[in-house]
């Protein structure tokens, strides 16, 4: 089963660990965090989705998420983000749809802003930070007489933490946790207000422009 917490502080262990080098020899490259203060950056990440336990929702797997954004650093201890985040899973059919063909799938996708706070240590940055956004989820069903689909779109709050390793002075990748909360209405489909949210544990890739 997957495991966030324990699974995020080995990564994040193991990903320090390579830094440190790194970060040892820093002041013979010039990587700062003054020299990243005041530009634009853009990156994304993938990795696993660990959802919230909803009694409707049965034998959970296929779950994955992913995110693009795109950010500007304020200073050297803080910076705005605005993002795309996808969560995708796969659920046993809920029992008010007759005939299914397949497992449905459960999907939220949306846009937020997320203010991100900043510990710079030349080549390796570690940062926490959070904000909400609006998404849509969407359960889909293939059944004997065709597809059912209901969607619900609400607003959605995420605190992350994470690290950046600059590989180059314009190249960084990482590791990063989401927390994610959203509350879903599928009407008659499944009664009742599911909470649609869960954890995040991405590999990460970023550019600095």
């Amino acid at each position: 089963m997957f495991r966030p917490l324990q699974s995020i502080s080995l990564a994040l262990t193991i990903a320090i660990g390579i830094s440190l080098p790194l970060t040892a020899r820093a002041h013979t490259v010039g990587m700062f965090a003054p020299d990243r203060v005041g530009r634009w950056y853009g990156g994304g990440g993938l990795g696993g989705f660990s959802e919230e336990s909803n009694s409707e929702l049965r034998n959970q797997d296929g779950r994955y998420g992913n995110f693009i954004s795109g950010g500007y650093r304020l200073g050297s201890w803080i910076a705005l983000e605005a993002d795309g985040l996808v969560a995708l899973q796969k659920v046993d059919a809920p029992s008010t749809i007759s005939a299914p063909t397949s497992r449905t799938e459960l999907t939220t996708a949306g846009i937020g802003a997320v203010v991100k706070f900043i510990l710079p240590l030349d080549r390796v940055e570690i940062y926490a930070g959070g904000g909400l956004g609006v998404y849509t989820s969407q359960i889909r069903t293939e059944t004997a007489i065709g597809d059912i689909e209901r969607d619900d779109t609400d607003i959605g709050y995420q605190a992350l933490v994470g690290l950046d390793v600059f590989v180059s002075r314009r190249i960084s990748v990482g590791l990063e946790y989401r927390k994610f909360k959203l509350d879903a209405n599928f009407g008659p489909t499944i009664p009742g207000k599911l909470d649609v949210g869960g954890d995040f544990f991405l590999a990460t890739v970023r550019g600095h422009f």
